[in-house]
């Protein structure tokens, strides 16, 4: 598919610009906008007017609480999914949209191995129990791994696949404890190889289950992509293509992909399951305010340590958040590491017709917008490994604050000021203006040596903060190893 925008009123007519894959695209008076329209020739014009957001087989056009708002086909919008030769106007200046058939097939599949997992078999199940006998092991070897219940040897089953040594944070789960530990209000039983105990959580890609695989007993969290999300068969290519590359990539601090399939035309994929829960819940439930300085700063340089590994294989993650960084044990716990979760899915996400920039989405706007560097909206095409180590950046300043490196712009209040008030600020322009708060201001007792790494960190200007993780995690580690960070 190819998007052509064709000015065919006002100052700049005559224009046009064309896009033949996911982009996004700003219009406004600001300079850092793609189309930039002169106030002196179009005074109805904001600094930033709308994003078109180009996901391809959508054209999402969304309004950025403008003064003098953005209209298609002479009806003003908020948020609106454009068609073929529909008209965009803002202030003086008509653009006309052309959405132009094309190779919009995504590339095909790496040729890897994969699991196409389904249930045991009736040969393979006890009818005295409700979760079946256990399927014959291989061999034992000299390392045990035990029930995490009732600590029974699950050791012959734990190394059905190969995996156990390699999966040292695994649990492991007998069937008795399995049917003890089940939720009732769990409509499903299994999805492939893999029994539910209970949903861990969903969100708009899809629902994470807490369970258990049969044939290893190993603790997995299984995540199925809900059937909004997985429209078609192009976006189960795209999902499919992506796990299937990431799967490769193996370092202690990334959640280790463990097996990927489907059931009918639903895609799931099973990654470790990891008791410590997210670095967001960490801070939102247990400490219930800002973590203390070194557990935060334990926590990012596991992150930074696998975020480089990721960079080092080619991958950029794009939606790096507290809730992406999942903890293999217990904050206390002297074992505990911290891992990266669903790298590469948020790019199979948009390529697959669907828009990071949703503000549709209750909640994703306050979590992942504003973990996002400025160039993820400016740059899309190019997004580079130095917009993730800014979202790790801003993950750290959370967690040593709990508040984000500007402050959220708010809604108008109900009834609203009057027909002059104006319009709010709207979130992508603080992400792109606004200046971060210096953590001083937010934590004045912290070290001063960690809070200039951490403004350095999350400066907007790319070519003034750490261009690497490993720059990040040098800077981070020179703290740590000389003083106790306060």
């Amino acid at each position: 598919m190819r998007v052509r925008l064709e000015v065919v009123e006002g100052p700049e007519a005559g224009r046009f610009f064309e896009f033949n894959q996911a982009d996004s695209f700003l219009v406004g008076r600001s300079p850092k906008a793609h189309f930039v329209l002169e106030p002196k020739a179009d005074r109805q014009i904001s600094r930033h007017h709308f994003l078109l957001d180009i996901r391809p087989p959508r054209c999402l056009l969304q309004d950025l609480n403008s003064k003098n708002g953005t209209y298609v086909n002479h009806r003003r919008i908020q948020r609106h999914q454009l068609e073929d030769l529909d008209e965009i106007r803002a202030g003086q200046t008509v653009l006309r949209i052309r959405i132009l058939e094309g190779d919009g097939e995504p590339a095909p599949a790496p040729d890897l191995p994969v699991q196409i997992v389904g249930s045991l078999t009736s040969s393979e199940r006890d009818p005295a129990s409700p979760q079946g006998q256990l399927p014959i092991p291989p061999p034992a070897s000299d390392v045990s791994f035990l029930c995490f219940g009732c600590d029974r040897d699950l050791s012959r089953w734990a190394q059905a696949d190969g995996w156990a040594e390699e999966l040292p944070d695994s649990r492991y789960l007998c069937p008795t404890c399995t049917a003890a530990q089940r939720s009732h209000n769990v409509g499903r039983k299994t999805i492939g190889n893999y029994r539910i105990i209970r949903e861990l959580g969903r969100g708009g890609m899809g629902v994470v289950y807490k369970a258990v695989h049969e044939p290893t007993r190993r603790l997995c969290a299984v995540k199925e992509i809900l059937p909004d999300a997985a429209a078609d068969q192009k976006t189960l290519k795209l999902f499919d293509r992506e796990i299937g590359v990431q799967s490769m990539v193996i370092h202690r601090n990334l959640a280790r992909i463990l097996e990927r399939g489907r059931e009918g035309d639903h895609l799931f994929f099973s990654v470790e399951y990891l008791e410590g829960g997210d670095a967001y819940r960490l801070a939102a439930e247990v400490f219930r305010g800002p973590l203390n300085p070194p557990l935060a700063c334990r926590i990012i340089c596991d992150i930074l340590r696998g975020l480089q590994a990721l960079h080092d294989n080619g991958f950029v993650h794009r939606d790096l958040k507290p809730r992406n960084l999942l903890l293999s044990r217990a904050y206390d716990d002297p074992g505990m590491s911290a891992k990266i979760t669903d790298y590469g899915l948020a790019k199979s996400f948009e390529d697959a017709g669907n828009s990071m920039f949703d503000f549709t989405r209750v909640g994703d706007v306050a979590g992942s917008m504003m973990f996002m560097a400025p160039e993820q909206i400016l740059d899309y095409r190019f997004v580079k490994p130095p917009s993730d180590v800014y979202s790790v950046g801003v993950s750290l300043y959370f967690l040593l604050t709990k508040k984000f490196t500007i402050d959220f712009p708010k809604p108008p209040s109900p009834g609203g000021g009057g027909r002059n008030q104006a319009p709010p600020q709207h979130p992508i322009h603080a992400m792109i203006e606004d200046p971060p708060i210096p953590i001083l201001e937010r934590r004045p007792n912290l070290a001063p040596d960690l809070a200039e790494v951490v403004d350095t960190a999350v400066l907007k200007d790319v070519d003034r903060r750490y261009g690497t993780a490993t720059q990040f995690l040098a800077a981070l580690e020179s703290i740590l190893a000389t003083e106790e960070p306060v």
